[in-house]
């Protein structure tokens, strides 16, 4: 049954977080347990002077920001489709001018 609760191990900066998720759900996860991963790395090459909790602070940011341009994206997608819309009339309007 697609809605199955399962346990998942989760690895993130030496830390393993046992999650109990919906098995739909499974992918969601695995992904955002790569990009978080992914992201740690690159800050962890690029900030090794700094202690750990400001990396991870620096990841959440980032991932925030991430979160926020797709919000934002999102967004834009009604208002898109309705100027779209709005000049398929305009020129069919004028056409049959």
């Amino acid at each position: 049954m697609e809605d199955d609760i399962f346990l998942i191990n989760v690895q993130i900066g030496g830390l393993r977080l046992p999650l109990r998720i919906a098995r739909k759900d499974e992918e969601l996860y695995r992904k955002a347990e790569k990009l978080l991963v992914k992201q740690l790395e690159n800050f962890q090459i690029k900030y090794r002077q700094r202690p750990t909790e400001d990396i991870l602070i620096l990841v959440a940011y980032q991932l925030a920001v991430m979160v926020s341009k797709q919000e934002l994206s999102e967004d834009t997608v009604p208002l898109a489709e309705k100027i779209q819309s709005l000049d398929n009339e305009l020129k069919a309007l004028l056409s049959k001018e």
